[in-house]
């Protein structure tokens, strides 16, 4: 059920004008269909534009921040940034699931499909401001939610081991490495995912992430390591 539309505005220090965009931005596609309402619209348009507006401010950003850093790298740290996981964490804080028109059986889907509708509304949500406030201040906004993770890109650097592992491979010996999920422990909001990377039926490595990417990019590092050491 949606909340008070104005508890939301506080949290995002934002007071909307056009109260349709902010309603727009939480209709998921369910809902517009549940009420078989031809003028309500949904909000997969502005997830359409929250998308690029994102994109473009942390592309923006990331210019900015690392001067010294080539294409690939800057590439790699927005691929980290505006992922998935990113996006519903910061819906999470948030507490965006609780704002959303959603269909009856969405609202019973189980918690990751939650966090994956509220992680794109966030997106249209983006869009929404966008229109409302105008490109300067939504990347100021949208710098704001990122400024956790970009601590850590400011430490360590990003390094897509997965796609290095597959040029290796390629190149050695003409196969192409996968990766299989093993398990899944812990509470859903903060899972252990292990995986393992193998070639044919040989598994090269396993390693365990946060994230299913997190954890295929840490098999994929100890895979490279032992064949190159080996």
């Amino acid at each position: 059920m949606i909340e008070n539309l104005q508890e939301l505005e506080e949290k995002l220090g934002i007071a909307f004008k056009d109260k349709s965009l902010l309603r727009t931005a939480l209709t998921h596609s369910s809902y517009r269909l549940r009420k078989k309402d031809p003028n309500l619209v949904d909000n997969e348009r502005l997830e359409f534009l929250g998308d690029a507006v994102l994109n473009l401010c942390v592309s923006q950003l990331l210019y900015a921040k690392f001067p010294e850093d080539k294409e690939g790298d800057l590439t790699r740290k927005r691929a980290y940034l505006v992922c998935k996981d990113r996006l519903s964490r910061i819906a999470e804080k948030l507490n965006l699931s609780n704002y959303l028109l959603l269909g009856d059986r969405e609202r019973k889907l189980d918690e990751r499909s939650l966090k994956n509708i509220s992680a794109r509304a966030l997106e249209a949500l983006i869009g929404a401001i966008f229109l409302e406030l105008g490109f300067e201040k939504t990347c100021k906004l949208v710098e704001d939610w990122l400024k956790p993770y970009l601590r850590g890109l400011s430490i360590k650097r990003i390094i897509d081991y997965k796609t290095k592992l597959q040029e290796y491979l390629q190149k050695e010996k003409g196969i192409t490495p996968t990766y299989k999920v093993l398990s899944i422990i812990g509470p859903s909001h903060k899972p252990w995912i292990e995986v393992a990377v193998r070639v044919g039926d040989e598994v090269l490595a396993k390693a365990k992430g946060r994230s299913k990417k997190e954890a295929e990019n840490k098999a994929a590092y100890l895979a490279l390591k032992k064949l190159k050491e080996g």
